[in-house]
C-alpha cells in the first residue's frame, strides 16, 4: 500500500512539473521573458528575477515598466516609463537611478510591457522542479 502511494506521489509530481514546464513554454511563446542582470530597477525588480512581458508597445503610460533594445546593452533594458513624449517615444528611468535615461526610447525599440515579475528564488525552484 505504501509503495502504491509513493508511485502515485511520484506520478503527481511529474504531472505537476510537466504542467509547470508547459505553462512556462506558453508564456515564452505568447509573451516574452528575460532574466534581469543589473540592479537599476531595485527594489521593484532584483538581479536574477524573471520578467515576463507582453509583446506590445501600444497604450504606454507613465509608470509602465518596459523592456527595450539598446545599442549599449545587447540583452536589452528594463526600465520604468516616466514620460510619454508627443512623438510616441518614451523617457525611461530605472527605479534605483536618480535621473531619467539620457535618450528617449522610440516605440520601434520597445520589445514589450512587463506583465509580471517572478522573483529569482521562485523561478529557480520551478525550474529545478521541472527537471526532476
Amino acid at each position: 500500500m505504501a509503495e502504491r502511494d509513493s508511485d502515485r506521489f511520484r506520478a503527481a509530481r511529474r504531472v505537476t512539473s510537466l504542467v509547470a514546464l508547459a505553462a512556462w513554454g506558453l508564456v515564452a511563446v505568447f509573451f516574452g521573458a528575460t532574466v534581469i542582470n543589473g540592479g537599476s530597477m531595485e527594489p521593484s525588480v532584483h538581479p536574477g528575477d524573471v520578467v515576463v512581458y507582453r509583446r506590445t508597445a501600444e497604450m504606454l503610460s507613465e509608470g509602465d515598466i518596459v523592456y527595450f533594445s539598446h545599442p549599449e546593452w545587447p540583452k536589452g533594458v528594463v526600465h520604468r516609463v516616466v514620460e510619454v513624449l508627443p512623438d510616441g517615444s518614451v523617457r525611461t528611468r530605472g527605479d534605483a537611478n536618480a535621473v531619467p535615461d539620457r535618450d528617449a526610447v522610440p516605440r520601434r525599440r520597445i520589445r514589450g510591457v512587463v506583465a509580471f515579475v517572478v522573483p529569482s528564488g521562485k523561478a529557480l525552484g520551478a525550474f529545478s522542479e521541472a527537471l526532476r
